[in-house]
């Protein structure tokens, strides 16, 4: 049978003769324009249109969202559509509920949300997810509409200074770096000892031991223009500032170590720009531990910088080039002796520091799609030799920092997988409501895999000692694994602050899995309070991380959610944190005042 395609109504000017009536002479009945909140105008109530929040809002509690636009200069056909538009939307509502009644996961779906008493739902989407289905950037948080009420302005509106050039900015410790390359060989060796204690153990991208030898070459034949020149400085700057766990206050700005690293490190930027026309390897490692030393000092738009640019000078290294796209590990060299262990390091380093770095700054024209997913690479680099445990010192802590290296690297590529099936599950599913309901048999899935990843820690990383023996690299292992748990429960506080803060009470469900996401907020900033002193290039990340924890336990506490014990300490030591910090990230200054405010609405003046 022959198949006629759909035919739809034309628009005017599709019929011959036909001329559309000028505009506002359509004979519709002129309608006052109805200015009522939307609580108000789907009670059908007369609604008194006080501002910020009507009567009856204030009465039951609810958000009151009043029509920012002026309907009485409207012309009475567009009048007639808008009614016209209502009809449609109650339509489909009703009919929405009709389905789900109908269904048989009806009991199931309509447990995670239970409308509270003489109260009508105008928009389920709008309250079930408060925000985003994944873990957002603290600005982000701060643009949520329980934040909106600041007596000095919207919270959203943070400003960002200028921060100093790091690079071309003059050094006024009156330390030369003559006087620096005369220093005594011990204190070189200090140096370098830093440097490999605190801050290669967690990018292990260099081999030890000809390092050292590369450092005291250049310090005993004298500085050069050559790039073993530029690696030695860019270790100096980063071993004159890295300190063990723990307090690093002698490294403020200002401080002798703090200049001398300054000098190092301006001196190591004189004969960079040579590696930006090369592809060795040498110029990728000097690239990416520049873009390590700019977070170390807080400057992150030029870490960013560097490690795009490491990661440009990578694109030529033989084992890619060998394995165009890396599909696989097998398509790698598997010789474990191979020189392209520490090319598979400093690759990967500058890809995940890249592809962190420019999610978390949001550059516009750079800006990742909110799926979580890093791209991390397939595979996994290859440690230069076996990770046994060998009796040598140098050779244990190499062991240590490889094991270190691959937990992580295993770790983020979880949760990269993890947020990926979260954000595909959230799209396929037409209601949050839906999508709460299939996500909470994978929850104990997750857990699973997460639990499975720290019981696999080798000994002198596992996370089961207490957190008080913990040196810098349990320690960021600690708090990555609150991010993993924090990336599952995220949706389950998103939808219980949705539900509070609505003219709905939330499920069991909800409930009691937002109450495990706050708490997870509220134990990250316990889990990271050992590191709140401690300058290292994960420093920026934590600050991050803690500040937007206290927002969302602020933000569930103003929108009327039950908050877990120890939050008031917990917000206290969120401040303490960005008062440490202000002088150097300008945010940290901004974000303090807007918490101290935020904190004041919800508890009283502190």
């Amino acid at each position: 049978m022959e198949q006629h395609a759909p035919t739809y109504p034309q628009p005017a000017e599709y019929y011959p003769g036909k001329r559309p009536a000028p505009r506002g002479t359509a004979f519709y009945p002129r309608k006052r324009a109805n200015k009522a909140c939307q609580v108000c105008r789907a009670r059908k109530t007369k609604c008194d249109n006080a501002k910020p929040s009507c009567s009856y809002c204030v009465q039951v509690g609810t958000t009151c969202i009043q029509s920012p636009a002026d309907l009485s200069s409207f012309d009475p056909a567009s009048l007639k559509i808008l009614e016209r538009l209502d009809n449609i939307e109650n339509l489909l509502l009703s009919s929405a509920t009709r389905a789900v009644d109908n269904s048989g996961k009806a009991e199931q779906i309509s447990a995670f949300y239970q409308p509270r008493k003489n109260a009508t739902v105008v928009n389920t989407e709008e309250w079930i997810l408060y925000g985003n289905v994944l873990p957002e950037r603290t600005e982000s948080v701060l643009r949520w509409p329980l934040f909106m009420d600041e007596p000095c302005g919207p919270s959203s509106q943070v400003l960002h200074k200028p921060a100093p050039d790091m690079i071309a900015a003059p050094s006024h410790s009156g330390r030369s770096l003559a006087a620096l390359l005369e220093m005594e060989p011990k204190n070189i060796n200090v140096i370098v000892d830093n440097f490999f204690r605190y801050v290669h153990c967690k990018n292990p991208i260099i081999d030890e031991m000809a390092t050292r030898r590369l450092v005291n070459a250049t310090f005993l034949d004298g500085l050069d223009w050559s790039p073993s020149s530029c690696l030695a400085m860019i270790i100096c700057a980063l071993g004159s500032i890295a300190t063990p766990f723990g307090s690093s206050q002698n490294t403020k700005p200002g401080s002798e170590a703090y200049q001398n690293s300054r000098v190092f490190f301006q001196a190591a930027q004189k004969r960079i720009g040579l590696f930006l026309v090369g592809s060795d390897i040498i110029g990728a490692q000097c690239l990416f531990l520049s873009g390590v030393y700019m977070v170390c000092v807080f400057q992150q738009f030029d870490a960013w910088r560097f490690f795009s640019q490491a990661l440009a000078a990578c694109q030529r290294f033989p084992f890619l080039v060998h394995a165009p796209g890396v599909a696989s590990e097998s398509d790698i060299s598997t010789n474990i002796d191979s020189p392209d262990n520490y090319e598979q390091a400093v690759y990967w380093s500058a890809w995940k520091s890249e592809r962190e770095l420019s999610m978390e700054l949001a550059l516009p024209d750079f800006k990742v799609a909110h799926t979580g997913s890093a791209l991390y690479p397939p595979f996994f680099p290859k440690p230069p030799q076996p990770l046994d445990s060998p009796k040598n010192p140098d050779a244990q802590r190499q062991r240590a920092s490889w094991l270190f290296y691959l937990a992580e690297i295993y770790l983020r590529r979880l949760g990269s997988s993890i947020a990926e099936e979260i954000t595909t599950l959230h799209q396929s599913h037409a209601s949050s409501a839906e999508f709460l309901l299939a996500l909470e048999p994978l929850v104990s899935e997750w857990e699973m895999q997460i639990h499975a990843w720290s019981e696999s820690l080798p000994p002198d990383l596992s996370v089961s000692a207490p957190p008080q023996e913990d040196e810098v690299c349990r320690f960021v292992l600690r708090g990555h694994l609150i991010d993993m748990y924090e990336l599952v429960y995220w949706p389950w506080v998103m939808a219980y602050i949705g539900a509070v803060s609505s003219p709905c009470t939330p499920g069991p469900e909800i409930e009691e899995n937002g109450q495990k996401g706050l708490q997870l907020h509220l134990q990250r900033i316990y889990v990271n309070e050992p590191g709140f002193l401690h300058r290292h290039h994960g420093t920026v990340p934590l600050i991050r991380t803690c500040t937007r924890s206290a927002f969302v336990l602020v933000a569930a506490g103003l929108a009327g959610c039950k908050l877990p014990f120890g939050w008031q300490e917990a917000i206290f030591k969120t401040m303490e944190l960005l008062t440490t910090w202000q002088d150097e990230m300008t945010e940290a200054g901004q974000w303090l005042q807007l918490l101290r405010s935020e904190n004041s609405r919800l508890s009283g003046p502190c």
